[in-house]
């Protein structure tokens, strides 16, 4: 079930970042960047537990978005990794 792109918006103003997560093969091509993750979780501060979010979820927002960390690990022959996105806020112009 799709979550409204303003529930999403007002859940990172208040705090929330989104978590994205991937699994490829090491052989495999080595731009993830380009990638859908495998999966998005939008965690909010102070609450316990954390809302799956889908790609159309994570694609409605992310222009909105900026990526403040990146992590990459291979173990054996597959490369975990993952990001973590908050909202960017744009400068006010007066």
């Amino acid at each position: 079930m799709r979550i409204p792109e303003n529930t999403i918006l007002s859940a990172l103003d208040n705090g929330g970042c989104i978590k994205s997560f991937y699994r490829r093969a090491v052989q495999g091509p080595q731009s993830a960047k380009n990638q859908l993750a495998d999966g998005y979780v939008l965690d909010l501060p102070g609450e316990r537990g954390e809302i799956i979010l889908g790609h159309a979820d994570f694609l409605s927002v992310k222009t909105k978005l900026l990526e403040t960390e990146a992590w990459e690990q291979v173990v054996g022959n597959t490369r975990f990794g993952g990001s973590t996105w908050v909202l960017r806020h744009e400068p006010e112009i007066k």
